[in-house]
């Protein structure tokens, strides 16, 4: 066997019997950017499509014969590992090893498949490792946790590729959607061992430990978030979040106990995901209590990594009477098209927050972030315009009767606010109209009070300055509705 595939299955046997994680990552080169990736090729005897060598055999780097490259050949040759793990060890090493051998940068779809596919059978056989558990009931090999997060990526890498160029049928093996679903199966299957309930007992033993399988349950969430996000798997995704919610012991008592393994940008993304779900499904409290730990927790140097956050951020807190700072907007670089919204948001300008979110369509739709401005926005810019109304009527008139306006100061501010503007309403505003508006927003809380068409006035609740009837967004809590059992 080749001098280098001898030495390099000699480092992973000595860092996998002493347990170092890192030099487990850094020693299996699984990525063509790894320093020894390209020569371990030669070593190997990498052959192109056509059965040629794509190196020259010298005596330094001789060909490694199938037999060679066996489970029972390396399976000699890390003697340093315990009995019980060698056989398992030597099956993944031969995988990984010849994924190595096999990979040429395919552009092809049936050489990208052939590349996703050996990298699959890599995934299969750590996995069979990484959920060994020893006579305790433990996982065994905890220091796998870094190659396992290393071959997901590489295996998310590797089925983009195969998905983008292939065209076979929907239900073939080969397919787009049979490659990405084979490539979330396998992420999920190490959740799952990441994943696992410990009881108490098990979890002080897993505190002074140099690896514990849970360390790395934020990372591989991002990997499957990422993936749900791209196919609008919302169902998963929120199963997902699920996951996070029922961990035991909890996620707050894993992060106090071992948060010193994760680092500060992998938890921010994890809480982004959380957030941005919020924003998808529309519930836009819990997203913006998701986002501003991500937030919080996100490095002051992740300018990229707050900006993406600031941008599910800023909707969820508008719909929640919080104004980002024009500040932030200049940092951030989001003075578009958030700038302009905020206004017409602020001062109440239906006409022109439909005209902006019509203008803005394509980018708040790939951020996923305007439907839930169509949805949950403009019912608060017009409550923002009956407000400002009522502001500078209780300014002109002194004598006005606080806490029950005439209806006629909104009909009267929405006739002038689209006025000239070519909106349905310019023009034709009536009383039926402000009543249906009225209604709602009394219905959904943002308004307190009650409507006299008699009267044609609001009656709202009493307050010294007549604005009780417009309570702070923020504290508005949205109604309970209970299911018909």
């Amino acid at each position: 066997m080749a001098a280098l595939v001898s030495q390099l299955v000699g480092l992973i046997g000595v860092a996998f019997a002493t347990g170092s994680s890192p030099s487990l990552v850094q020693t299996l080169p699984l990525q063509p950017e790894h320093q020894w990736f390209m020569p371990l090729q030669g070593a190997l005897g990498q052959v192109c499509r056509s059965g040629f060598p794509l190196f020259s055999t010298t005596s330094n780097h001789a060909q490694v014969s199938d037999h060679d490259l066996s489970t029972a050949s390396l399976k000699a040759q890390i003697s340093m590992v315990p009995a019980g793990a060698r056989d398992a060890l030597a099956s993944f090493l031969v995988a990984a090893l010849r994924s190595v051998r096999d990979f040429y940068g395919a552009t092809d779809a049936e050489g990208t498949y052939a590349e996703f596919r050996a990298m699959v059978t890599v995934h299969v056989e750590l996995h069979k490792l990484y959920s060994t558990q020893d006579g305790n009931g433990d996982y065994a090999y905890p220091c796998l946790n870094g190659l396992v997060v290393e071959v997901c990526h590489r295996l998310v890498e590797l089925s983009a590729n195969a998905a983008a160029l292939s065209t076979a049928p929907i239900r073939d093996e080969r397919s787009s959607r049979q490659i990405k679903d084979t490539t979330r199966q396998c992420v999920e299957k190490s959740l799952q061992v990441s994943a696992a309930h410990m009881n108490p007992a098990e979890w002080n033993s897993e505190l002074n430990r140099n690896d514990s399988v849970g360390d790395i349950v934020w990372e591989l969430g991002n990997i499957l978030w990422r993936q749900y996000a791209q196919r609008r798997l919302h169902q998963q995704a929120t199963e997902l979040a699920k996951t996070f919610g029922a961990l035991q012991p909890s996620e707050r008592d894993r992060l106090d106990g071992r948060g010193f393994m994760v680092a500060q940008s992998t938890l921010a993304q994890s809480y982004y995901w959380r957030g941005r779900l919020g924003v998808v499904l529309l519930d836009f409290r819990q997203s913006r209590d998701w986002l501003e730990r991500a937030w919080k927790a996100c490095p002051e140097d992740g300018w990229q990594q707050r900006r993406a956050i600031l941008i599910r951020l800023i909707p969820v807190a508008l719909l929640l009477g919080k104004l980002p700072t024009l500040e932030v907007l200049q940092d951030y670089d989001l003075e578009e098209p958030f700038g302009p919204l905020i206004d017409a948001f602020r001062t109440g300008n239906v006409a022109a927050w439909r005209q902006l979110l019509d203008t803005h369509r394509e980018w708040l739709r790939a951020r996923s972030i305007w439907l839930l401005l169509f949805e949950r926005g403009e019912i608060l810019v017009w409550r923002n315009l009956f407000r400002k109304a009522l502001q500078i009527y209780y300014e002109t008139d002194a004598n006005a009767t606080k806490n029950r306006p005439p209806t006629w100061v909104f009909t009267t501010a929405a006739a002038q606010a689209f006025e000239g503007t070519g909106e349905l309403e310019d023009g034709s505003v009536a009383l039926e109209d402000i009543i249906c508006v009225l209604s709602s927003l009394i219905d959904q809380g943002l308004v307190l009070g009650q409507l006299s068409y008699a009267s044609r006035n609001l009656v709202m609740r009493p307050a010294e300055d007549g604005m009780g009837g417009f309570p702070r967004i923020a504290d508005v809590r949205p109604r309970t509705v209970q299911a018909i059992k």
